[in-house]
């Protein structure tokens, strides 16, 4: 191939902590790849990001004030958003079982009646009584 027909490529010395170098090794290890061609790949792939941020950034430095204006309209839309979540959840909670939304002294919703008795005998309510026995408490 000529040179010309060939994309340009700008090669790069930057710093970069032990952490990054490390992060950017193991990439290259598990795709087979030189660490630069890793790096370069990684950048390309994030160069939406990249290109967003830089457009940020300039209209800061141009226009603080806008930007500022547009985080925080940004930042109550989101409380908005939060806070009509909030309600909805709030608002599923309240709702009885089986999805009726009743009032509380609608003849459809079922209040629950005391607790029953355990099968152990030690909450019961009734009498002990003993079957087929003259145990003392049934004479007269």
């Amino acid at each position: 191939m000529k040179r010309d027909e060939t994309k340009a490529e700008i090669r790069l010395t930057i710093p970069v902590t032990p952490e990054v170098h490390e992060a950017f090794q193991r990439i290259a290890k598990a795709t087979r790849m030189p660490i630069g061609r890793a790096m370069g790949e990684w950048l390309a792939d994030t160069l939406d990001a990249a290109q967003f941020m830089a457009q940020t950034l300039e209209k800061a430095r141009a226009a603080p004030k806008l930007v500022a204006q547009e985080l925080h309209a940004y930042a109550l839309g989101i409380g908005d958003q939060s806070r009509e979540l909030l309600d909805k959840l709030r608002e599923e909670g309240r709702r009885p079982p089986g999805g009726r939304s009743g009032a509380a002294g609608s003849p459809d919703r079922q209040v629950p009646g005391p607790t029953p008795p355990s099968n152990t005998g030690v909450t019961t309510t009734k009498p002990k009584t003993r079957k087929g026995g003259n145990d003392g408490q049934n004479q007269r």
